[in-house]
């Protein structure tokens, strides 16, 4: 069952199809200095349309289906791009434990477990893990993609054990 999101029913496709594979990650209010990306960014725009709709969007060379990340314009180094959806899993390749808030937004979240995920489609995305210890880590744990809906523009791709 999901729960409200910041006072709101949640109204993702997903959550109106009842998908059981789907579950959402609730945040506190957000804290007046927590970090936001800029959306619009032409580059990274169809990335975050892709997490507000629950999807994890990567970048692909058109001729050779070989991914990128970080995002490029769509034309780079002569070579055309496209946008997919990835699988959403990966393994962790690394990780860090945060005892000590970089920013005072994060301080509520410590211990804080920063993760580098090997995508099944080869490229390696940093995030946040959920529904993990710190004792509970490992390198090459199977992860799989959750969203965390921080505002009507951000929701954040989150990493959780399979």
């Amino acid at each position: 069952m999901v729960g409200k999101l910041f006072g709101g029913d949640c109204v993702c496709t997903l959550c109106r199809t009842g998908s059981p594979a789907h579950r959402h990650v609730t945040l506190m209010t957000l804290h007046p200095d927590y970090p936001l990306p800029d959306t619009t960014d032409p580059v990274m725009q169809p990335f975050w349309s892709g997490c507000r709709d629950q999807r994890l969007m990567l970048q692909r060379e058109t001729d050779s289906g070989v991914p990128h990340w970080p995002p490029k314009p769509a034309y780079w180094q002569h070579r055309k791009l496209e946008w997919f959806a990835a699988s959403g899993r990966g393994e962790v390749y690394s990780y860090v434990v945060a005892h000590e808030p970089f920013l005072p937004a994060f301080r509520e979240l410590l211990p804080h477990i920063l993760v580098l995920v090997q995508l099944e489609e080869g490229p390696r995305l940093v995030g946040y893990m959920v529904h993990c210890t710190p004792e509970q880590m490992r390198f090459g744990m199977p992860v799989r993609v959750v969203f965390r809906q921080l505002t009507d523009d951000v929701t954040l791709p989150l990493w959780e054990p399979v």
